[in-house]
C-alpha cells in the first residue's frame, strides 16, 4: 500500500471519531488551555496564563449544555501568552499545536482565527473566507466550505522546516510545503487571536483553544475529535459497503478510483483463502463503484474478508451470514430513516449512539449480533449530487456498513424515476444491488424498485412510495401476492415493511399534500397490509421525528403498528413548526432523533421492538430507551368483555364495561352504538387508547392527552344520540398484543333519552377517580338546587393547599378535575361545602357558617413529578 494511499485511508478512519464530550486520553499534555465556561471570569486558564481582551467580548452559550463560549467582533481580540520556549532550531517557536473551536453565524464576511505579528500591523496567518473555505493565499483554501452556525474544531499543527497541516473535525484538509525555520507561523510571545490588521476580521464565536508545544501527531488530532463534519476526500476508497444479505450470499461494495482488480478475499478463518472476483462502474464524476458478489456461502457463519482494487488492500474486516428458514435462535435488525443532513454531524450521532447502544445490549462484536441495518429512505439531500452519496450517507454510515449489511428504500431526495424528476434515481440505483431479491422480475420491469428478503421465520418487504402510476399499480398486485405466499407460508411468523412515505403525521401535515406518496401509502398499501394477519410493522420516514400508532387489520388475529422512524438526522420537525393534527390511529409522538431496534425470538415467536431517543435541542437524550413494543402470535386473546346498563351524569351516557381478563394488559376499548340490533345503524363507533401522546408543554415535555383515562368507563355526550329512541351497545377489547376480543352481549337500553333530566333530590360527593391517580383526578358532586360550591384540597395536616372552586352551579351533577402535578406523593384531602342560593351574601361568603353538607374523602396520589 502506498504511502500516499495510507494518508488518504487515514482520512477515513478519523471520520469515524466522535466526540463533542472529548477524552484527550493518550494526547500530550496542554501548554495553555481556555474554555470560557466560567462567565464571571470567562478569560480565565484551565491550564497556563489568563488571556488578555483587547477590546469587547460577550458571554454566550456554547456548544452543549454547561459549556461557555464568547462572540468577539471586528477590532476585538485576544492576546495570548504561550509560555512556549523558543523550539525547533531557531530562536522563536518553531514546534507547537493549536486548536480552536469555533462558530460562525453567517457568511459574506471575512474571519480570522490568529495572528503572529504581536502588533497586529499584518494581515491575519489563517482566514474563513468570504465563501467560508478556510485557509490562506500561501497554502490554498479547503474545498469545504464552512456551514454557518455549526460548532467546528480547528486544529494547526507546525513544525517549520518539515510540515504544516490544518485539520477540521479531527480529518486534514490542507498540507504545507515546508516553512523555514524562525518564518511565517513561527510565534514570539505572544499570540493573537481572532486579530487582523484592516478589518478581516468579523464576527465569530469560540467555545475552546488549547496550544501544545509540540506539532501533534495524525493520530493525536484524530483523538482530539470534533463535532461530526465529515470535511476529507469526496471518495472512501477501499471502505467495504454490505447490503443484500442472504443465507449464502452478500454484495460487497466500495469506491476506489482504480477501475481494474476488483476482488475480495474471504473465508471462515483470518487466514481467508477464498477468493471472488467482481468489477467496477463510474456511477458519475470520478466515483467508482466496485461490487463483488459472494455465493456459496455458509449460513449463519462468521467471515473474514479484505477488498482489493488496483494496487489497494484492505484492513480485515468481519460479517456474518443469515439463517436460514427453521433456525432456533434470535435475529434484530436497526432501523434509520431520513439521515441525510448537510450537518453530518446530527446523522453521525445518531448512528453512533446506535452502535453504542448495540455493544452495551449485545457485545463488541455487532456483526454476530445485528442481521441487517433497514434504512427507509432519504439517504441524500439532492439525488443528482453523486458527492452526496459519500458524504451524507456512506461515511456517515461506514461505522456499521462493513459489518452489517443494508437495505434501504428510496426517498424523495434520493429521487428515483417517478415521474418527476426524469433519471435523477440512476445514482441510487447504481450504488443499491437487489436486482437478486426483486419481486419485479419481468425484463421490462425496472428490478431493483421493489424487493424481499428473508430472514428466518421473518420476511422483510422494501416499498417504493416513489414510483410513477403505471409502476405502482405492478407494485401493488406484486405486492399482495407476496403476503399472500407469506400467509400460506408456515415457516414465516413476521412481515416487517419498509417505505419512504408515511400514511398519516401529526408532527408535519404539510406532507400528506407534499407528494403523491402520503396518499398513495393510505390508500392503495395500508388496504392490502389489512387482508394479511402476519404483516405486524410498516416502518417509514420523510417526517422528521418519531410516531408510533395502529392499524386495524380485517381480522382479529392481529392488527399491525405503522411507525414514523425519520428521526434519523434531517433536521427535526418540531411541534408547532408545522401543521399539526391528532390522529386517533397514531398514539405517541416525539419530535426528536431517534432510532430502532427490533429482536426476534424464531423459537418462541416474539417480536419485540425499542425506540431509543437523542431528543432535541430543547430536551436532549442520553441513548434513553422511550418506547417499545411487541407481538407474540402463540398469545392468546382476551376474553369477552361485559358491559352494563350505561348512566346518565352530567349531559354523558357511561359506558362502564368489564376488567380486563387474559395474559396481558388492556390497550384499546372498542364501544359501538346502534339503532338496530344487527349494528346496521351505527350511532357511535369509537376507540379510546391507553395514552395519546400530542404535543409538548411550555417545558417541552410530551403531553399525554389520555393521562388518568378509565379505558373501561368511556362517556359519550348525550347529544350523539335521538331523543327518546332505544339503543343497543357492545364493547370489545384490545391488547398490547394487537390482539381483539369477541364483540361483548349486545346489550339494548330500552329507555332511550329522555328531553328531561332527574335531578338528584340530595347534596351528594363522590370518591374521585382516578384514585390513586398521576398526575389528574376527577372529583364528582350533585347539589339538588342553584348553590354556591366552594371546594378545596387539603394535606394531611388539614392546611388548604389548592381552592379547586368558588362559583355558584346550578342544581345537577358536576366534575371538577385536579391536576396534581407540582405536589408530592402523598394522601390528600378534598372539602365540599354547598351554600344554598337564598342564604348566600356573596361579599360574605368565604366567612359563612351555613354548610349542607361537609364531607372528607381521601385522595391517594401516585408517585408523580415534581415539576409540571
Amino acid at each position: 500500500m502506498t504511502a500516499v494511499f495510507i494518508q488518504i485511508k487515514y482520512l477515513v478512519v478519523v471520520l469515524y471519531i466522535f466526540a463533542i464530550s472529548l477524552l484527550y486520553s493518550g494526547v500530550p499534555a496542554r501548554q495553555g488551555w481556555w474554555k470560557f465556561d466560567t462567565a464571571a471570569n470567562v478569560l480565565k486558564a484551565e491550564t497556563g496564563l489568563a488571556l488578555e481582551l483587547v477590546g469587547s467580548h460577550q458571554y454566550v452559550p456554547g456548544p452543549k449544555p454547561g459549556n461557555g463560549a464568547i462572540n468577539i467582533g471586528m477590532g476585538s481580540y485576544y492576546k495570548m501568552k504561550h509560555g512556549i520556549r523558543p523550539n525547533g532550531g531557531g530562536s522563536m517557536v518553531n514546534e507547537y499545536t493549536l486548536m480552536i473551536d469555533f462558530k460562525v453565524p453567517g457568511g459574506g464576511t471575512w474571519k480570522t482565527l490568529f495572528q503572529t505579528d504581536m502588533s497586529n500591523k499584518s494581515d491575519a496567518d489563517w482566514f474563513i473566507s468570504t465563501i467560508e473555505n478556510i485557509g490562506i493565499q500561501a497554502t490554498g483554501y479547503t474545498s469545504y466550505a464552512i456551514i454557518p452556525n455549526e460548532w467546528y474544531r480547528f486544529v494547526l499543527t507546525v513544525k517549520n522546516g518539515a510540515a504544516h497541516i490544518s485539520y477540521l473535525d479531527g480529518q486534514a484538509v490542507k498540507a504545507g510545503s515546508p516553512l523555514p525555520i524562525d518564518g511565517r507561523f513561527a510565534l514570539d510571545s505572544l499570540l493573537l487571536l481572532f486579530a487582523d490588521n484592516d478589518g478581516d476580521d468579523a464576527e465569530i464565536e469560540c467555545a475552546e483553544i488549547a496550544i501544545w508545544n509540540s506539532a501533534l501527531s495524525t493520530e493525536d488530532v484524530a483523538a482530539l475529535g470534533g463535532y461530526g463534519h465529515y470535511v476529507g476526500l469526496a471518495l472512501m476508497p477501499i471502505v467495504p459497503y454490505l447490503q443484500t444479505p442472504t443465507p449464502t450470499s452478500v454484495y460487497v461494495c466500495w469506491h476506489d478510483t482504480s477501475s481494474t482488480g476488483t476482488s475480495v478475499e474471504y473465508g471462515s478463518t483470518p487466514s481467508l483463502g477464498s477468493v471472488a472476483i467482481g468489477s467496477s462502474e463510474l456511477v458519475a464524476l470520478t466515483n467508482r463503484w466496485h461490487t463483488v458478489l459472494l455465493r456459496g456461502l455458509t449460513p449463519n457463519t462468521e467471515y473474514f474478508y479484505k477488498v482489493k482494487s488496483g494496487e489497494h488492500t484492505s484492513e480485515m474486516y468481519t460479517m456474518r451470514t443469515q439463517p436460514v428458514p427453521g433456525y432456533a435462535g434470535k435475529i434484530r435488525f436497526l432501523l434509520l430513516s431520513d439521515t441525510h443532513n448537510s450537518d453530518t454531524s446530527k446523522s453521525m450521532r445518531v448512528i453512533t449512539a446506535a452502535k453504542k447502544k448495540i455493544t452495551e445490549l449485545y457485545g463488541a462484536d455487532i456483526h454476530n449480533q445485528i442481521n441487517a441495518v433497514l434504512h427507509s429512505g432519504d439517504l441524500v439531500i439532492f439525488g443528482r449530487n453523486v458527492d452526496e452519496y459519500t458524504k451524507l450517507f456512506f461515511a456517515p454510515m461506514s461505522i456499521v456498513s462493513s459489518s452489517i449489511p443494508f437495505l434501504t428504500v428510496p426517498g424523495n431526495h434520493d429521487r428515483p424515476d417517478n415521474g418527476r424528476d426524469g433519471d435523477a434515481g440512476k445514482n441510487y440505483y447504481a450504488y443499491m444491488k437487489y436486482d437478486s431479491i426483486s419481486l419485479m422480475r419481468l425484463p421490462s420491469l425496472p428490478s431493483e424498485r421493489f424487493w424481499s428478503a428473508r430472514f428466518a421465520n421473518t420476511l422483510i418487504i422494501g416499498i417504493n412510495t416513489d414510483l410513477a402510476s403505471s409502476l405502482s399499480s405492478v407494485q401493488n398486485m406484486l405486492l399482495d401476492r407476496a403476503l399472500a405466499e407469506a400467509q400460506a407460508d408456515s415457516t414465516i411468523d413476521y412481515v416487517l415493511c419498509l417505505s419512504h412515505h408515511m400514511p398519516y403525521t401529526e408532527l408535519w401535515g404539510e406532507a400528506i399534500g407534499y407528494d403523491p406518496g402520503p396518499n398513495y401509502v393510505r390508500n392503495d398499501i395500508l388496504p392490502i397490509f389489512r387482508k394479511y394477519s402476519k404483516v405486524t410493522q410498516l416502518t417509514y420516514g420523510h417526517t422528521h421525528g418519531y410516531e408510533r400508532g395502529t392499524v386495524e387489520s380485517n381480522t382479529n388475529e392481529g392488527d399491525f403498528r405503522i411507525v414514523c422512524n425519520g428521526g434519523g438526522g434531517g433536521n427535526i420537525d418540531r411541534w408547532g413548526a408545522f401543521k399539526n393534527e391528532d390522529y386517533q390511529n397514531i398514539h405517541i409522538s416525539l419530535d426528536h432523533y431517534s432510532y430502532q431496534i427490533v429482536e426476534i425470538d424464531a423459537v418462541k415467536k416474539t417480536f419485540f421492538a425499542s425506540m431509543y431517543s437523542l431528543g432535541n435541542t430543547d430536551t436532549p437524550h442520553d441513548n434513553q430507551a422511550l418506547d417499545s413494543w411487541y407481538r407474540n402470535v402463540l398469545q392468546l386473546a382476551p376474553s369477552t368483555p361485559s358491559v352494563t346498563v350505561p348512566q346518565i351524569m352530567l349531559d354523558k351516557y357511561i359506558f362502564q364495561s368489564s376488567p380486563m381478563i387474559g395474559p396481558d394488559s388492556l390497550m384499546t376499548v372498542r364501544l359501538q352504538v346502534a339503532y338496530d340490533s344487527s349494528f346496521s345503524q351505527i350511532a357511535v363507533d369509537t376507540m379510546v387508547h391507553w395514552k395519546n401522546i400530542y404535543g409538548s408543554n411550555g417545558q417541552f415535555t410530551p403531553v399525554d392527552k389520555n393521562t388518568g383515562i378509565d379505558l373501561t368507563k368511556i362517556r359519550i355526550p348525550v347529544s350523539r344520540f335521538v331523543q327518546g329512541k332505544s339503543f343497543y351497545y357492545r364493547v370489545k377489547y384490545r391488547d398490547f398484543n394487537l390482539r381483539w376480543s369477541d364483540w361483548s352481549i349486545r346489550s339494548n337500553s330500552s329507555t332511550g333519552v329522555t328531553k328531561k333530566k332527574n335531578l338528584p333530590t340530595s347534596y351528594g360527593l363522590e370518591q374521585n377517580y382516578l384514585n390513586p391517580f398521576n398526575p389528574t383526578t376527577t372529583i364528582t358532586y350533585q347539589v339538588p338546587e342553584k348553590s354556591f360550591v366552594p371546594l378545596t384540597v387539603s394535606n394531611v395536616a388539614a392546611k388548604k393547599i389548592e381552592a379547586l372552586q368558588y362559583e355558584l352551579v346550578n342544581a345537577g351533577q358536576h366534575e371538577k378535575l385536579w391536576e396534581g402535578l407540582g405536589f408530592s406523593s402523598s394522601t390528600y384531602f378534598y372539602l365540599f361545602t354547598a351554600l344554598k342560593e337564598k342564604k348566600i351574601d356573596l361579599s360574605q361568603c368565604k366567612q359563612s357558617s351555613i354548610v349542607e353538607i361537609n364531607n372528607l374523602l381521601p385522595i391517594l396520589t401516585n408517585k408523580r413529578r415534581t415539576t409540571k
